[in-house]
């Protein structure tokens, strides 16, 4: 199973404003190139935080939200869970996917960041006050596999040195 982070940030390195998960400053490209590879992956994990600033589970995808409080019901497509990243990850290999899609918030990158295989990274063009992308306890050296143009933003596609 290959874990992957998708995150937008900020050119100096930001994820959200202090306060709010809600990115309201990355392009229609960078949405665009979200959906295009969440779908591709078909499966995609974040926090509970990160899933209230979308308008509901993304479309053909699987959604699993990790809270504290998982609830019971929800579309057919859409998963609470307490569980945490290994079972998350051997959850998602049982369903019969090869990739998982880690998408945010912070706590979540953090918590994913010892399964992380390869990090899709857009930057977008704008200086922002706000937090990381995840907390680092230990190196973790990266190799560059691609960049690609989305307009004025780039997508800067890392694979983690195991």
């Amino acid at each position: 199973m290959q874990v992957v982070i998708i995150a937008v940030l900020s050119a100096n390195g930001k994820i959200a404003r202090f306060g709010s998960s809600k990115i309201d400053w990355n392009s229609k490209d960078d949405l665009e190139w979200f959906k295009r590879k969440t779908k591709e992956i078909g499966i995609v994990v974040c926090g509970r935080k990160t899933f209230e600033t979308f308008n509901g589970p993304l479309k053909d995808r699987i959604n699993i939200v990790m809270t504290h409080n998982p609830k019971k019901n929800g579309p057919e497509n859409l998963i609470y869970t307490s569980d945490q990243p290994d079972q998350i990850i051997h959850f998602a290999e049982k369903l019969g996917y090869t990739r998982l899609a880690v998408i945010g918030g912070r706590e979540v990158f953090t918590l994913f960041m010892n399964f992380v295989d390869e990090l899709y990274l857009t930057y977008e063009p704008i200086f922002i006050d706000g937090m990381d992308l995840f907390d680092v306890s230990k190196d973790i050296k990266l190799n560059l596999v691609n960049i690609e143009m989305l307009g004025e933003d780039f997508v800067v596609h890392y694979r983690v040195q195991k």
